[in-house]
């Protein structure tokens, strides 16, 4: 029996390692590690990452400092309109729901020339006194790209074509979505653009985010995918990119499995979750269906 074939969806700011010869070698090292340790041995798979830079380039960025301490990132040339202000509002509202609105900013934030708004920088604080401080300026990018590419129907087209594109080369059936590739990947098949692939395994989701299904879902449903799609999602419980949970509260039919990859930042690094017997366990199973 053949090597299985894999498509992964990567997320955003991948690095040195953004072409697609990069992220596919550095996915499979890991993911070869992985099987490897599987007990019975045998199981082989190649991973194909095509890469999205170049129709969805990482944004310039400085970095923003609550009282003296880096707290993350944000586009200098991007100013945030009234729009994408609401959609960061409700997407922190998921880490902060009851986080009063009137509230003046404490000191110690630098605001500089940067595109923050009142609203959001009360928001910051609010979602760091509940989840520790600096959480929100580690996910505050991703919650911007997720709406860049939501927002904008000529870029997200782009990237579903390179999936698409790697989807049709190497006749892979089985996805691994990370992170924002996860909203891709969901957008894929909500489209009907991948109606040959049967098995989903989501990592590091922020699928969970109300804010974070609009354009590619009904608010108010559960999220699904078509029959015959057996979707597992991998979450980490420090990593707050999913809001520290799974997807089954929001989806039908999804498996959740909880992993331990350590602490924030780092536990939503993809070779994290990549490293997982229950990602082998899931190839073993597809390869020999």
């Amino acid at each position: 029996m053949g090597a299985l074939q894999i498509v992964g969806v990567h997320g955003i700011r991948q690095g040195s390692a953004a072409t697609t010869a990069g992220l596919s070698d550095s996915w499979q090292t890991t993911l070869d590690a992985t099987l490897s340790a599987e007990p019975g041995g045998g199981i082989s798979a190649v991973v194909t990452v095509p890469s999205y830079q170049t129709v969805f380039p990482r944004t310039p960025t400085r970095f923003v400092r609550l009282g003296g301490q880096e707290a993350g990132a944000l586009s200098d040339d991007a100013p945030i309109d009234e729009e994408e202000e609401a959609f960061i509002l409700r997407s922190l509202a998921a880490y902060a729901p009851c986080a009063a609105e009137d509230e003046s900013p404490e000191s110690g934030l630098t605001l500089g020339e940067g595109p923050l708004t009142p609203r959001i920088v009360r928001r910051i604080q609010a979602v760091d006194r509940r989840m520790g401080k600096g959480v929100t300026g580690h996910i505050l990018w991703l919650v911007r790209e997720a709406h860049a590419y939501l927002r904008n129907e000529e870029t997200a087209a782009a990237v579903r074509a390179a999936v698409a594109g790697a989807l049709a080369a190497t006749g892979a059936r089985f996805v691994v979505a990370h992170s924002l590739g996860s909203v891709v990947f969901y957008d894929m098949l909500r489209r009907g653009e991948a109606t040959e692939v049967t098995t989903l395994v989501t990592c590091g989701s922020p699928l969970g985010w109300l804010a974070g299904r609009k354009g590619i879902h009904t608010e108010d449903e559960p999220l699904a995918v078509p029959t015959g799609v057996e979707w597992t999602n991998l979450h980490a419980a420090k990593d707050f990119v999913t809001g520290c949970a799974g997807l089954s509260r929001f989806a039908a039919g999804v498996t959740d499995i909880e992993v331990n990859n350590g602490a924030f930042p780092f536990c939503h690094d993809v070779h994290r979750y990549l490293d997982k017997p229950a990602l082998a366990s899931l190839i073993a199973k597809a390869r020999t269906a």
